[in-house]
């Protein structure tokens, strides 16, 4: 096998090894962010899903400007 299909393989390797420990991570923070939410709505019974989405988007309006 020539070097230049030897680096390019190892290229191609490194690369995938990358995505799939970036898709790891990413399903990691999926789970732990459905963990906090469903904590959440647990300490507050009271709350709707739409009005704490709600809040959170005023609050980020507000910390914009």
């Amino acid at each position: 096998m020539h070097h230049k299909a030897k680096v390019g393989i190892d290229m191609r390797n490194q690369s995938f090894q990358r995505e799939v420990a970036l898709l790891h991570v990413m399903q990691r923070m999926t789970k732990e962010m459905d963990l906090a939410w469903k904590d959440f709505f647990e300490k507050n019974p009271g709350k709707k899903e739409e009005d704490v989405w709600r809040g959170l988007e005023e609050r980020l309006r507000s910390k914009q400007t």
